[in-house]
């Protein structure tokens, strides 16, 4: 399994979303409403096109790490961003 980050696998992915807002930059919540960071990427299985991972940015500037959440562990409410 090849993962590949979301523009490489679908370039055109925000034109194509029917005019939604993009779900990179969405803020991440751990349990309890702790704000954890931010959505920076998407790595997607480049064989089956699905989800497996969400690049979580933790922090601010140089500070922050980059952390990978299995998509399995995700509870994605786009309403609420």
């Amino acid at each position: 399994m090849t993962l590949v980050k979301l523009e490489n696998f679908y370039p055109d992915y925000r034109e194509d979303s029917f005019e939604l807002d993009d779900i990179k930059n969405f803020t991440i919540y751990a349990e309890g409403d702790d704000k954890v960071g931010f959505l920076s990427d998407i790595l997607v299985d480049e064989q089956t096109g699905q989800f497996r991972y969400l690049v979580v940015n933790s922090g601010f500037w140089i500070f922050g790490k980059q952390v990978l959440l299995p998509i399995a562990y995700a509870d994605i409410h786009y309403t609420e961003k």
